[in-house]
């Protein structure tokens, strides 16, 4: 019977339904609503509520709010595209972290419910609270920094989408984007994020934002005005990308060149040539004459004399990057390596360590070899034989990628050619300065040669006197508290403002003047132009804090080191 009854309510078609804006035919809902006929009636005859206005109220509300959402939408479109300015800034240009860590200092990082949360990575010289609180602990108790990264506060920055703030009066948007690219590498393909900022201001001038990108680089190189940053050449699959060629391998606090063991004249002589070659007006002179605004640098001499340190010094003082370049690099072609020249900024110190190693050496010196030996055609054929088997086995050895190394012609090309860059600072080191062929050292290529020897009396003295003459605890503390007063001034800039360099030993060392006479005994016990700096400067670190222990046995470890270095073994005494 109720079947019967639910299938004539279905029959049955209401004719007096009149519609009105609030109340839409029932065709209209139909459509919106497949079936809504039968259940409307369905539920008019159980409850006796006729759910026509309901639905048409809901439709009519979410038709509007559609409406109004598009044509908002639309409207901020027409407003974005013709009054608001922006800028876009990529994940691997330096101006991104720049960006990154202002915005980490800042109200939107504290305040904003939609962050992303970063693990804090102190730079190795940065003494952090743990440090500071640990300095007057007992010497000879064993350390333990098992929970040492707990301690180190998250940094909080703004997650992917949009943000908006408010800097100096003028509204921003902050729109952080990330997408995923395929990258072809040696061990196959694998994804790689990217991420894009996109800083909008409200005006059709772009300033506001190169306003606030210049702060924010102000504010980060604030903090680095007493370091010094180290750049290697990126990825191999980075530079074919056309990314930027070179990447920020670490940043550390810049070397006083007084800690570099080398002849005061010497010293002198280099930074007063790079002074002035690096004045804004030698280029002007340079470009008058028809001259290429370049300087090059050969340091060479026996290893762990100094050339490095020298160079480090070097950008320290004159407050340049340093680019360091690895001839050996498997993935460096010659390309490769005039795209990184060509990429270099207008002032920088590019290192090429270790150039002989690089398989740069002498030409023609194998050909007048054997030119002199073939005295007959058996004797030139052998030697020319010899000669492919050679060239085979070092093409066989140089990548199985086809890759063939950078040859000399490629280097001179890089360095000093016709589309070469001018105004950086070339520093090239060897140990074997006569390996090296004649034009990769001719005037105009090396402008300058230092040469680096093992270490005089003179040299070991201010060795020994700068390895004990730190500060004292008192003068520490009173540096620390200094500091800190400083930081207080500058809220905004953190603990990363100000370098931190290793602790000084806090036992009462000798004064002044007993230190010199213990320098000087130190100094007449071992050899003149034998050993190395490094060599010395490793036996003085084992007895860092104690100048007396060191000259007592300063004797025994000179000669079991010149017992080891008689018999050439490379195990010497510590």
């Amino acid at each position: 019977m109720a079947f019967k009854d639910f299938s004539r309510m279905s029959m049955n078609v209401s004719d007096g339904e009149s519609g009105s804006i609030t109340k839409l035919p029932a065709n209209i809902l139909e459509t919106f609503i497949p079936g809504y006929s039968l259940i409307s009636r369905f539920l008019l005859e159980v409850l006796g509520f006729d759910v026509t206005l309901v639905v048409s109220v809901c439709l009519l509300i979410f038709g509007l709010a559609t409406s109004v959402k598009y044509m908002g939408r639309h409207a901020y479109r027409v407003f974005e595209a013709y009054f608001t300015s922006f800028i876009t800034i990529e994940s691997d240009d330096d101006i991104y972290e720049h960006i990154m860590n202002w915005l980490a200092e800042q109200q939107i990082s504290k305040t904003s419910r939609s962050l992303m949360a970063k693990t804090g990575t102190p730079n190795a010289w940065d003494q952090d609270v743990d440090d500071e609180e640990n300095e007057d602990a007992d010497e000879g108790e064993m350390l333990s920094f098992g929970h040492a990264d707990a301690k180190v506060p998250p940094k909080f920055l703004p997650t992917y989408g949009i943000h908006r703030f408010w800097h100096k009066g003028r509204f921003f948007e902050l729109t952080r984007d990330t997408k995923q690219t395929l990258l072809a590498g040696w061990g196959g393909s694998m994804f790689q994020n990217e991420e894009t900022l996109r800083l909008t201001c409200i005006g059709r001038s772009t300033d506001p934002i190169k306003e606030l990108i210049a702060e924010c680089q102000a504010r980060f190189f604030d903090k680095q005005s007493s370091r010094t940053v180290v750049r290697r050449p990126a990825t191999k699959e980075m530079r074919s990308r056309g990314r930027n060629p070179w990447m920020r391998v670490a940043t550390r606090p810049s070397r006083p060149m007084e800690t570099v063991v080398l002849d005061t004249d010497q010293k002198d002589r280099v930074l007063a040539d790079i002074n002035e070659y690096l004045h804004p007006a030698t280029a002007r002179w340079y470009a008058n004459r028809g001259i290429p605004y370049r300087r090059g640098y050969l340091f060479h001499g026996p290893p762990g004399t100094g050339k490095t340190s020298l160079s480090f010094a070097i950008a320290g003082i004159f407050g340049l990057d340093i680019y360091c370049i690895s001839l050996l690099e498997p993935t460096l072609t010659e390309e490769d390596l005039g795209l990184l020249f060509n990429n270099l900024p207008r002032r920088c110190v590019v290192l090429l360590e270790d150039i002989d190693s690089a398989g740069l050496v002498k030409r023609d010196e194998t050909e007048v070899a054997d030119k002199s030996n073939a005295e007959d055609s058996n004797a030139q054929l052998g030697a020319e034989l010899a000669k492919a088997f050679k060239s085979v086995q070092e093409k066989g050895t140089k990548g199985k990628d086809g890759n063939q190394g950078i040859s000399l012609s490629g280097l001179l090309n890089a360095i000093d050619g016709v589309a070469s860059h001018e105004g950086r600072v070339l520093v090239m080191t060897t140990n074997f300065p006569e390996k090296l062929d004649d034009a990769l050292i001719r005037p105009g290529r090396v402008d300058m040669k230092v040469g680096f020897t093992m270490a005089s009396h003179a040299q070991i003295r201010e060795l020994f006197i700068r390895m004990y003459s730190s500060t004292n605890s008192k003068t520490s503390k009173k540096m620390n508290e200094r500091t800190k007063k400083e930081k207080a001034n500058r809220p905004l800039l953190g603990k990363d403002s100000y370098p931190t360099p290793p602790s000084t030993p806090k036992q009462v060392l000798p004064m002044h003047l007993e230190l010199r006479h213990i320098a000087d005994d130190f100094a007449a016990r071992l050899p003149e132009d034998t050993l190395s700096p490094a060599e010395i400067q490793g036996f003085l670190l084992t007895r860092k804090k104690e100048p007396q222990k060191a000259l007592a046995e300063v004797d025994e470890w000179r000669s079991k080191l010149m017992a080891a270095k008689a018999v050439k073994s490379k195990l010497g005494p510590v």
